[in-house]
């Protein structure tokens, strides 16, 4: 799989599946920066700078999908994944937007069947929003 190192915003507060998921992804070839939560992400303001941000729900899922609408509105062409224990998701709205707006559905696609072993790809369930 040739490809330059796309960047990876990694937001996940859980350490052990952290160093798991960056350890995965960079073997992979992906250049990864983590953000333990939403507060530091967002106070950096460097999200457009990435070319996916991955966003962890822990305890809160609503923070987080607040976090992503929030992201989504600021910066409606980047590509956003969820991660929960149930699976990975992208907020609702947000595949469409990815694939008509010509952004890289290819790497949600693969990033996607990389942390969920399936290339099936779903939009948040709506008890999320």
């Amino acid at each position: 799989m040739e490809q330059s190192k796309r960047r990876i915003l990694l937001i996940d507060q859980d350490d052990s599946r952290r160093r798991t998921r960056v350890r995965l992804l960079t073997s992979y070839g992906y250049s990864v920066e983590v953000r333990d939560d939403y507060v530091s992400a967002e106070r950096l303001n460097n999200e457009g700078d990435f070319d996916l941000v991955i966003v962890a729900l822990h305890d809160h899922p609503e923070e987080a999908a607040a976090y992503s609408d929030h992201l989504s509105v600021k910066k409606p062409l980047l590509p956003i994944l969820l991660l929960t224990d149930f699976g990975v998701y992208v907020p609702p709205g947000t595949l469409s937007q990815s694939i008509e707006s010509g952004n890289p559905a290819a790497l949600i696609g693969e990033i996607f069947a990389i942390l969920d072993g399936t290339a099936h790809i779903r939009e948040l369930p709506i008890q999320f929003q």
